[in-house]
């Protein structure tokens, strides 16, 4: 249902802007609609995963800066390609994360020896 091309223009592509109204356009169904199930056969633990992803994305981007790769003073852009099967992950790719600050070396440090 997801990957429909009556529902989603180009669903196999990584677009977020398509979930955003403009230029008079209504945007595109959200996700969440259906990949949680819906009506009697809903998902009983979708808040918590809700909840899980946003707290782990939120605490991640407290103390990381991530971004593209720079090698040899050129940036790198990954190409967005994942794997098949009944569930998909994106294939490895190159990255930048380095640490906010020294107080948030201190705190992920705390987080490992806990």
């Amino acid at each position: 249902m997801l990957h429909d091309p009556r529902t989603y223009s180009n669903p196999s592509e990584f677009n977020p802007e398509r979930f955003l109204a403009n230029d008079g356009k209504e945007p595109e169904t959200e996700p969440r609609t259906i990949c949680f199930g819906f009506g009697r056969r809903i998902c009983p633990g979708l808040h918590l995963a809700d909840a899980s992803v946003w707290i782990s994305t939120a605490m991640s981007l407290a103390v990381f800066n991530i971004s593209k790769v720079v090698e040899n003073g050129v940036e790198i852009t990954p190409e967005l390609d994942s794997t098949s099967g009944l569930i998909s992950h994106p294939k490895l790719y190159k990255c930048s994360i380095k640490p906010r600050s020294a107080n948030a070396v201190t705190l992920i440090q705390q987080d490992v020896n806990y």
